[in-house]
């Protein structure tokens, strides 16, 4: 179950820029949705992910294309903030998250069995 559960967020991340909500969303199609534990998991994975290198985040705009880096720091700090979670109305700030070249090769290379979690 766990690597089904980081297989298809890091999927998300490269598939195209997934905000967090929308990642907890991926995480309840799999598991019981019991939202307050699954975003507890969700949260976890993916500060697992920022960790190693897997994935960053970024502040968009909702409703537009352009997106700005979190440095790394502030990243870990922005994922416990829980209005970030909830899906954004329009021109509403939010994170999403998108993959680096290292999570594409876990990915891609099937080296998701491998993480510690």
């Amino acid at each position: 179950m766990k690597n089904e559960l980081m297989t298809k967020l890091l999927w998300s991340t490269i598939e195209d820029y997934a905000g967090l909500w929308e990642l907890n969303w991926e995480v309840n199609s799999i598991l019981e949705k019991d939202y307050t534990c699954n975003m507890e998991l969700t949260k976890k994975i993916l500060l697992h992910f920022l960790q190693i290198g897997l994935i960053k985040l970024y502040f968009n705009k909702w409703g537009e294309d352009q997106i700005q880096e979190i440095r790394r720091q502030e990243a870990i700090e922005v994922l416990e903030n829980e209005e970030y979670w909830s899906p954004p109305k329009l021109n509403d700030l939010c994170i999403k998250t998108g993959s680096t070249k290292k999570g594409e090769k876990y990915y891609y290379e099937d080296l998701i069995s491998e993480i510690e979690l």
